[in-house]
């Protein structure tokens, strides 16, 4: 099969989007109609996120989930790529790792929340939630980009004399770069869930877990939703942006 073109997938993306909000339209209207559940209507959940973006208070709370859960996954990052080369280059570590990756992976994240929450302050909370869990996957992802490496390649830069540190930057980098590039992808849309979802349990005063804390204690329908639509936009944005500032070369 032929790839679409741009066009043609950013057209059929927009008529999805038409598709579900015309069900969102309809359910939300038979629902209230039938008072079986209260279903904000589209157009009143944008008027509520409207609202929303004209309250500096809002941007403040937005703009300090955003920090918290980027310097958590930014954290992931750097400890996932330095465990991947641990794991790759030890079996010892490699051996010791896994039954820990193997829990952080199984563990709802809700339970981690609580026991962190023990220990850890509530303002950091959300940045090391979102590194826990964003971490093994960017490790999981290098270590095999790195084990793929053909040590033959490896080895003949060597007999040219190559330094270890030439040949990590000259030659596995650009190796293991694409595999990482999936997993920081990957990573940031959980990194960017798992830390509103800590940001919603310990509530932490100025930040998009409690204006969604608050609007729900508040029984606000509308500002539920006009909240819930802000975490799909920013986490949208976010992947986007990622992918524009590291795109993928075309060999």
């Amino acid at each position: 099969m032929r790839a679409e073109t741009k066009p043609k997938t950013a057209v059929r993306y927009a008529l999805s989007i038409i598709f579900w909000l015309a069900v969102w339209q309809l359910t939300a209207s038979a629902a209230n109609r039938g008072l079986l559940l209260k279903i904000p209507l589209p157009t009143q959940t944008l008027r509520a996120f409207f609202e929303n973006c004209a309250r500096a208070e809002f941007w403040s709370a937005v703009g300090s989930s955003v920090l918290h859960i980027i310097c958590g996954f930014l954290s992931a990052v750097a400890i996932g790529v330095m465990f991947a080369l641990f794991s790759a280059h030890s079996s010892v570590f490699r051996a010791l790792s896994a039954p820990v990756m193997h829990l952080v992976r199984s563990v709802p994240v809700a339970v981690f929340i609580i026991i962190a929450w023990l220990w850890i302050p509530t303002r950091i909370l959300p940045s090391c939630i979102s590194c826990l869990m964003v971490m093994p996957i960017i490790m999981s992802h290098t270590e095999a980009a790195l084990c793929a490496i053909d040590e033959k390649l490896v080895e003949m830069a060597r007999v040219f004399g190559m330094k270890r540190v030439d040949i990590l930057l000259k030659i596995k980098a650009p190796l293991i770069a694409p595999g990482l590039r999936a997993g920081c992808i990957t990573g940031l849309g959980i990194a960017w869930k798992s830390g509103v979802a800590a940001e919603v349990i310990c509530n932490p005063t100025g930040s998009i877990g409690a204006l969604l804390q608050g609007a729900k204690t508040a029984i606000d329908y509308e500002q539920v939703f006009a909240v819930t639509l802000t975490v799909v936009l920013l986490s949208l944005a976010l992947e986007n942006v990622l992918k524009i500032v590291w795109r993928e070369r075309k060999r």
